[in-house]
This record gives structure tokens, C-alpha cells and sequence, in this order.
């Protein structure tokens, strides 16, 4: 089984930024961030995290979505790319506040596109891409 934990690139700008005040106290990190703040987050930041990973059978990408109910996420599928998203509009005593993420995954050659599944448990959200049958290793035997 491989798994493979995507890493984010990072927004060059804020990290030289941050790392002005990176002098190795925790404050400081703190203070750092602020800027991130108010200067705002890169976008790339505000997606979830996902793990790819396979089997015999399945290809699998696991997204961790705390706090996000299964009715609210939206998947769609178009030119072997799948695309997760949410959005969401919360109400507080400030005003309304709009949250949403989107996520993008290039499906690999031989998946048997119309036996795709989804799962939600617990937050975490299963995406399970059989393999066609051609892909599935075989035994042979020899005659």
C-alpha cells in the first residue's frame, strides 16, 4: 500500500514575512501569523488535507473535513477530475460570515469511473476509485 501526504506549496511573500519575526519564540511565531491575518491567507492554506493512497482493487483519497456534515459537501466529476467543495454561510452577532473550500484531485488512468463511492464518518470522508479489471493484478498460470 503507498500512501502519499500532499504538501501544500507555500505563499513565498508571507513566509519571508513571517520569518522576520520567526527569531525562534513562540511569541514571536504568534505575531508572525497575525500578519497572515490581517494581510490575509493564501488561499492554497484554506484547503483540506488529503491522503491518497491504494490497494489491490481501489485507489482511495481520504479528506479530513471536521464539523462539515455529509449533506453540505458537494463532489463532481468531469474530465477524470474530481472536484469536493463546500460552502457554507454562518450567522453571529458580528454579521454573516461566508466559509468555503474547494479541492481538486486528477483522477488516475483505469478507474472505473461510473463505480466510484463516497463515505463520511466521523469527519473524515472517503473517496474509493475502483480499478477496472484490466488494472488488477492477476495471477497466470502456466501450462
Amino acid at each position: 500500500m503507498k500512501l502519499i501526504r500532499y504538501e501544500y506549496p507555500q505563499n513565498t511573500a508571507s513566509n519571508a514575512f513571517n520569518r522576520l519575526f520567526d527569531l525562534g519564540a513562540p511569541s514571536l511565531e504568534r505575531f508572525g501569523s497575525f500578519f497572515d491575518d490581517f494581510f490575509g491567507e493564501s488561499a492554497v492554506s484554506r484547503q483540506p488535507a488529503v491522503d491518497l493512497y491504494e490497494d489491490a482493487h481501489n485507489y482511495y483519497a481520504r479528506l479530513e473535513l471536521p464539523g462539515v456534515k455529509k449533506d453540505s459537501i458537494d463532489l463532481e466529476l468531469e474530465n477524470s477530475v474530481l472536484t469536493i467543495q463546500r460552502e457554507t454561510t454562518e450567522q453571529s452577532k458580528e454579521g454573516e460570515a461566508q466559509y468555503s473550500f474547494s479541492r481538486s484531485i486528477s483522477i488516475p488512468e483505469g478507474v472505473d469511473l461510473a463505480k466510484i463511492e463516497a463515505s463520511h464518518q466521523d469527519g473524515v470522508l472517503t473517496v474509493t476509485l475502483p480499478k477496472e479489471a484490466a488494472r488488477k493484478p492477476r495471477q497466470i498460470t502456466v501450462k
